[in-house]
């Protein structure tokens, strides 16, 4: 009697999609497990960047400014049009048309760069010439430099990209960074019986155009302490994220002329440029957080249905993509009068 030692081609194929059906049902799993571990490190970044603001606190009795401007002498800043009622900020409309003659915003060293030496970064710091603009070229090889803890892993944008200023024109290179600070609250409120374009009620600041009066920890040359977030450290937003997946920025800080624009393919339904103090900052507008029609000075998570935020306390939260703005205006905010 013959006997047979191998599988017929029925057997083969039902082995084969036995086979595939069991790696189909792993596979959910072990995507899962791994952005479960990419959701871990996100955290733990923020919590690294925590630990440097309260040391930063600690050193200096104030937190970082969101980013430095060393104005130019008065009677430059009254004969340029950059500086004249023509770039004022607007109460309703925070992105003024294209210039030639771009805001000053040097040195612009924002946030991130100012907690280098808190961060276990005071290598890279040491190579920085902080009296320089963040753009000069002397500064080139830190700028790029791709800070570890400033990269959420499920960030798939992160890295060295060219900065355009507002005529799409390239500043220079520089390193990504996956999270912003907090420049506070923004909302356009319409009261009843108010008609609408002439009657709305801004509560808050406007990031491009009046970067100096958010109502957040983060705005340019400011040192908020402590002592002056009235609702608790808990209950105040320091840094979220805002992925590069999203809109590109970069961790350095903030150049002149500089723009954050929607990344191409981002998953959003529209696309749109920001001004440079945008590059370093962000805040809580009219939409909830990953909201498909979110524009750059927003914050985004590479994570879809959570966003991860860090408190002046230094604690991580995920906050639900579906939370309702009302909370998200009570936690970016300093306190209830601001």
């Amino acid at each position: 009697m013959h006997r047979r030692n191998a599988f017929t081609l029925v057997e083969l194929l039902i082995t084969l999609a036995i086979i595939g059906i069991l790696v189909a049902l792993a596979l959910p799993a072990v995507q899962a497990a791994r952005e479960a571990a990419r959701r871990l490190q996100c955290s733990n970044n923020l919590r690294h960047i925590g630990i440097a603001l309260q040391l930063y606190h600690d050193t200096f009795n104030r937190l970082p400014s969101g980013y430095i401007f060393d104005p130019p002498p008065p009677a430059a800043a009254g004969s340029s049009p950059v500086a004249s009622v023509n770039r004022t900020a607007s109460r309703r409309f925070d992105a003024p048309p294209p210039t030639v003659q771009m805001a000053p915003n040097g040195p612009g060293w924002g946030w991130a760069a100012l907690l280098l030496p808190f961060a276990e970064q005071a290598s890279l710091a040491s190579q920085i010439d902080f009296h320089r603009t963040v753009e000069d070229p002397i500064n080139a090889a830190p700028r790029i430099f791709e800070v570890p803890y400033l990269t959420c892993p499920s960030d798939t944008a992160t890295g060295v990209y060219t900065v355009l200023n507002e005529l799409s024109e390239p500043l220079g290179l520089a390193a990504t960074n996956s999270y912003a600070a907090c420049f506070g609250s923004y909302q356009v409120i319409l009261p009843p019986g108010a008609v609408p374009g002439r009657g709305e009620v801004i509560v808050g600041g406007l990031i491009n155009t009046d970067p100096d009066h958010g109502n957040g920890l983060f705005l340019r040359n400011s040192g908020v302490r402590y002592s002056e977030i009235t609702d608790g450290l808990s209950q105040t937003m320091a840094v979220g994220e805002r992925a590069a997946v999203f809109a590109k920025s970069a961790w350095s800080g903030v150049m002149t002329g500089g723009t954050v624009r929607t990344t191409p393919g981002a998953p959003v339904y529209i696309a749109n440029v920001e001004l440079a103090p945008t590059m370093v900052l962000a805040r809580i507008g009219n939409r909830t957080l990953n909201c498909a029609y979110s524009e750059p000075y927003d914050f985004f998570s590479a994570h879809t249905d959570i966003v991860y935020f860090l408190f002046a306390d230094g604690s991580v939260q995920g906050l639900a993509a579906s939370l309702d703005l009302s909370t998200l205006h009570a936690l970016a905010t300093r306190g209830l009068g601001d």
